[in-house]
């Protein structure tokens, strides 16, 4: 995988720095490659997701505590993100099984608040990944 253009970050565990990054994240796409407007907003959702989980769940909103992003976008019209903070980590597919969506809900909303997110990042992402001790989820999506 050659990989193009990357950004790099590390802020601290509170949550009025995601909106920041995030910003900062998507400034960097849009001037980076030639992306639709619905990927970039599916790519806004996934990293407030990842960010939300990173700051609330894995480092407990420790301030104390940092979370770094990586995000990079490949020759082959991909981009990778990358978040990992220093919380004990989870096993997404024991989130995930707990959260199948059952045929009869319709809306998103009607899942339960936990695991709902990374739900929502599973479904709109190509590939997911987390390392052996879960605190750190690897993202590929496609740019097209």
């Amino acid at each position: 995988m050659k990989v193009l253009k990357t950004y790099n970050s590390k802020v601290s565990s509170q949550k009025e720095n995601i909106c920041f990054l995030v910003k900062d994240i998507m400034k960097f796409l849009s001037d980076s490659s030639d992306v639709s407007e619905d990927v970039l907003f599916e790519i806004k959702v996934i990293l407030n997701e990842l960010l939300q989980n990173a700051i609330k769940h894995g480092n407990k909103e420790d301030a104390s505590k940092s979370v770094e992003v990586s995000v990079g976008i490949t020759a082959d019209n991909h981009v990778y993100l990358i978040v990992e903070d220093e919380g004990e980590g989870y096993d997404l597919d024991c989130v995930c099984a707990k959260e199948e969506v059952p045929e009869e809900v319709t809306d998103v909303c009607d899942l339960k608040e936990n695991g709902r997110g990374i739900l929502i990042v599973k479904n709109l992402c190509d590939r997911i990944r987390l390392n052996k001790k879960g605190n750190k989820v690897i993202v590929f999506k496609s740019l097209k």
